[in-house]
């Protein structure tokens, strides 16, 4: 992905978006930088700044100078607040993009919001001194993507919400101070600190407002003023780290609630649970609860207490640490998992308990037709389940009509028939073999590797093999070289020709299959007819 950050930086900057870089696997910026203010659409800067630094996250301005207002919408407790907004907002569709814990909706720029927290529950904003973390960034394991059907141009918004106007927030005030602030924040932001108090009145504030259960962007959006007012003016960089210093504390935790926290992850015994049933099971309903409990989260993830799940949102498990050690002196050699493959592709690489396999095809080159095969050679053998993303029923049924000339009718088909279009992993069946026709990949498909990487550690052992799609005469499907890190088998097929671009496990000793390919040709819409020189080696 070194690449992937600085030409996505360069895209957005050609959009008219400011960016600047954060730090690695962070939503805050660099150490040493400015933050937001070094935002820029300057090419030579952009390229300047990820040539040092490629794996550096994406932060885009937000606000007038990138003409962006963009709601933040935190959860399901966001989607519901957000719900209730709907019917004010644009019925046009707009650039969504999904976060670790939500999704950022892209608009026009609109003066009417400002940048701050909480204005429902699970509803922030960022416009005006604010910014946003940009795909592909990746924090916490999981990486900010556009939503496939949402890769669109913001669209504006004539009138904001009344609940976007209101000066009187659920829990913040961002930007205009609540009523019941106390008198000695006005003055601080407004007046100042003189030298000698900066530092310490910095923290009194930083720390006010982190107990208010704001971020910390949004606390450096509020804490300018104070920075701009103080005699000299406090470095923007020295408030940044007094901000980043205060935010490592959680905030209070009344009742012990950690302890009760960790105590109820233990007793679910390592299966996977949400935050929303975590938050009803002990009533977390506010903004400031909400955040407590996300830091209590945080802080076990980073013990190692638990771990988030790879691909679906807002879903944790206990991290059961005690090993079962791997027999390998006693354990069978040779014990592949026996299957069966057109063309004899077994004969030359082998498959193993909890493998993936990929085969790419170009249009019209038969993918479907050997995954079919794939079912009507194993299924009396293995329990198999075809997961299929473009037929319907009658499509299917037509289909397997073509193996009634092997004298195989509908009444012999005995396999497990599923149309799913996405999230694979959750309904693969373990032990089993998985047959995924195919794998769609529309945007960001450097995703794939982390799609079949979630398939591999759903299928327990037994086996996936995954079509996807590719371009005619390329090498590898969508997704390139990222589809090829995870796999043990790896087939390339072209109408009439099929190459074995991997196969990490050689079934004849001392034979390599990598780079074998083999012409065929497919017969009365099924039958894969070899031609008569077979597997030929690369030259």
């Amino acid at each position: 992905m070194t690449m992937l950050n600085m030409n996505s930086a360069l895209h957005y900057a050609s959009m008219g978006w400011k960016v600047f870089p954060l730090a690695q696997g962070s939503k805050v910026p660099r150490e040493g930088s400015k933050g937001v203010h070094d935002a820029t659409t300057d090419e030579q800067q952009i390229n300047e700044w990820w040539s040092r630094e490629p794996s550096a996250n994406i932060g885009i301005a937000t606000g007038k100078d990138s003409d962006l207002t963009v709601i933040d919408v935190d959860g399901d407790e966001g989607m519901k607040s957000f719900r209730q907004v709907m019917s004010q907002l644009p019925k046009e569709h707009t650039r969504v993009i999904k976060t670790p814990h939500g999704h950022h909706l892209y608009f026009r720029y609109n003066p009417s919001f400002h940048t701050g927290a909480g204005f429902m529950t699970g509803l922030d904003v960022r416009s005006d001194g604010g910014y946003v973390v940009a795909p592909p960034s990746l924090v916490s394991d999981t990486q900010y993507y556009v939503m496939p059907d949402r890769y669109l141009d913001p669209i504006a918004i004539t009138v904001a919400p009344d609940v976007f106007l209101a000066r009187s927030r659920n829990g913040t005030a961002p930007v205009a101070l609540e009523t019941e602030d106390p008198s000695w924040v006005s003055d601080l932001l407004a007046h100042g600190a003189v030298q000698g108090q900066r530092d310490q009145r910095a923290a009194s504030l930083a720390g006010y407002f982190h107990s208010k259960g704001l971020p910390g962007d949004v606390i450096e959006t509020i804490m300018t003023q104070f920075a701009e007012n103080c005699t000299p003016p406090f470095d923007m960089r020295d408030l940044r780290k007094v901000i980043q210093s205060v935010s490592r504390y959680e905030v209070e935790d009344k009742g012990a609630v950690s302890d009760q926290i960790r105590q109820w992850i233990t007793e679910t015994n390592g299966t996977w649970w949400t935050t929303d049933e975590l938050d009803n099971q002990f009533g977390i309903r506010t903004v400031q609860d909400k955040n407590n409990r996300r830091q209590i989260l945080h802080r076990l993830k980073s013990e190692g207490f638990i771990e988030q799940h790879q691909t679906i949102n807002k879903r944790f498990k206990h991290r059961v640490t005690q090993v079962e050690g791997m027999n390998y002196k006693q354990a069978k050699r040779g014990d592949v998992f026996d299957i069966r493959w057109p063309l004899g592709i077994e004969k030359y690489v082998n498959l193993y308990e909890g493998n993936v396999a990929v085969v790419a095809g170009s249009p019209n080159s038969g993918k479907t037709a050997m995954m079919l095969n794939l079912i009507h050679l194993n299924q009396n053998r293995i329990p198999t389940y075809y997961f299929c993303s473009e037929m319907g029923d009658s499509e299917l049924a037509d289909r397997l009509a073509f193996f009634e000339q092997e004298g195989m009718f509908m009444s012999d088909w005995d396999f497990g028939a599923i149309s799913r279009a996405k999230d694979f992993a959750d309904v693969i069946r373990p032990d089993c073999l998985n047959i995924i026709d195919f794998l769609e990949l529309t945007q960001d498909i450097y995703l794939v590797n982390q799609y079949l990487t979630s398939i591999s550690h759903a299928i327990g052992k037994g086996v996936a093999i995954v079509a996807v799609q590719k371009k005619i005469g390329a090498d590898l499907g969508r997704g390139q070289e990222f589809s090829l890190e995870k796999p043990r088998l790896y087939l390339s097929m072209d109408q009439n020709k099929m190459r074995i671009l991997k196969g990490k496990n050689w079934a004849r000793k001392g034979y390599n299959p990598n780079g074998l390919s083999i012409s065929y040709r497919i017969e009365d819409g099924y039958k894969f007819i070899p031609s008569p020189e077979g597997w030929i080696e690369p030259n």
